[in-house]
């Protein structure tokens, strides 16, 4: 018993720290070492065995979900290609972050960085994701300002629709979604 809390002696793994802190994120909690450590029965200073500091935890969750969410994506647009496939992966993208909101806003919160492998890793296999679906439908030349226009229009819905500035009865958030990133992709197309 160590300060009130019985401390486990069975083996913890970074993927069940990360595992936890996502749950806490995803409840509201805020995210520190203490924390974390009361809601798995261990010593905040037990911790330090997988992770450096905390900066180094966020990063590691940051990469997991980027990762974890790319092989959903990719798993439910399986066949789709050409504008049909880029607004099902767009589309695809936003529902996991509406659904998720307290965790796509953590990830959304992180500055991009090439300091952890995992995060380097994560964003590399975002970009294979959205490239590989924009090939079959936008020019090479075209294909990074297409990247950038999905990237930005499924964060800002995410975050507009997830914190509850999108609330209008007039007009469905997700229809809204899908007919901007029509007129966006084909004037892009178009120009």
């Amino acid at each position: 018993m160590l300060g009130g809390i019985d401390v486990r002696t069975a083996t913890i793994s970074k993927e069940d720290i990360i595992k936890n802190a996502i749950i806490m994120i995803e409840k509201g909690d805020s995210l520190t070492f203490s924390k974390i450590s009361r809601k798995m029965k261990i010593t905040s200073q037990s911790l330090y065995n997988y992770f450096k500091n905390q900066k180094e935890l966020e990063y590691a969750i940051v990469g997991t979900v980027i990762s974890s969410a790319c092989k959903i994506a990719q798993k439910r647009t399986f066949g789709r290609s050409g504008h049909d496939g880029v607004i099902y992966l767009s589309l695809t993208f936003r529902k996991m972050g509406v659904k998720h909101i307290n965790l796509a806003q953590f990830v959304i919160s992180h500055h991009r960085t090439s300091q952890y492998k995992i995060v380097t890793d994560a964003f590399n296999e975002l970009k294979e994701l959205l490239d590989c679906m924009l090939e079959s439908y936008v020019s090479t030349d075209k294909l990074l300002k297409a990247s950038r226009l999905i990237r930005s229009m499924v964060v800002g819905d995410i975050l507009n629709v997830g914190t509850g500035w999108f609330k209008s009865p007039e007009v469905r958030a997700e229809s809204s979604f899908i007919e901007m990133l029509n007129l966006s992709l084909n004037a892009l197309n178009n120009s």
